[in-house]
């Protein structure tokens, strides 16, 4: 009698084991097949508010002459280059004023962000590197996922790059 239910005993365990290895398994794949595709998610999701953003800022904005309080869109561009003083009005808006949230809700993004020419801007005769979010710089950027994205533009006579990065903190 004693042979059987050691025999019982062991088989349980191995009933037992099997069935926490399975769950872990399935665990597992299920968890593994998941993530790729909230990667993908937050890709898109950045790429798409990045594309809105530099199209925003190509353009002239709306209305025409906007200043911080009847801005609707934020563009910087005026006869497909970029307008000194709509850059200065930007720039005051995040700067000046503070309202560095102000310009995501005309965005319309949840993300950070901050643009760059790859030669620095001139505002009010002072050499600024970029504008976007206060404290951040082209090589200093505290980010989960970034994405950059270019668009060509004339700057002060010049084609240059105008660098956009959008990133999660």
């Amino acid at each position: 009698m004693r042979t059987k239910k050691r025999a019982q005993i062991w088989g349980f365990d191995i009933l037992a084991g099997m069935a926490l290895f399975l769950i872990g398994i399935i665990v597992f794949f299920v968890y593994s097949l998941n993530q790729p595709g909230e990667a993908q998610d937050n890709f898109e999701l950045l790429s798409y508010d990045g594309k809105i953003i530099a199209d925003n800022l190509m353009s002239p904005g709306y209305p025409l002459e906007w200043n911080s309080s009847n801005v609707v869109t934020l563009g910087i561009s005026s006869e497909d280059k970029i307008n000194e003083t709509k850059l200065q009005k930007l720039h005051e808006i995040i700067y000046t004023e503070n309202n560095y949230t102000i310009t995501k809700n005309i965005f319309n993004t949840q993300y950070e962000y901050y643009f760059f020419l790859e030669q620095n801007m001139t505002i009010n005769s002072i050499e600024v590197e970029g504008i976007g979010k206060p404290g951040a710089t082209r090589n200093n950027i505290d980010a989960r996922n970034l994405i950059k994205i270019t668009r060509f533009t004339v700057y002060q006579n010049k084609t240059t790059p105008l660098y956009i990065y959008i990133w999660e903190e």
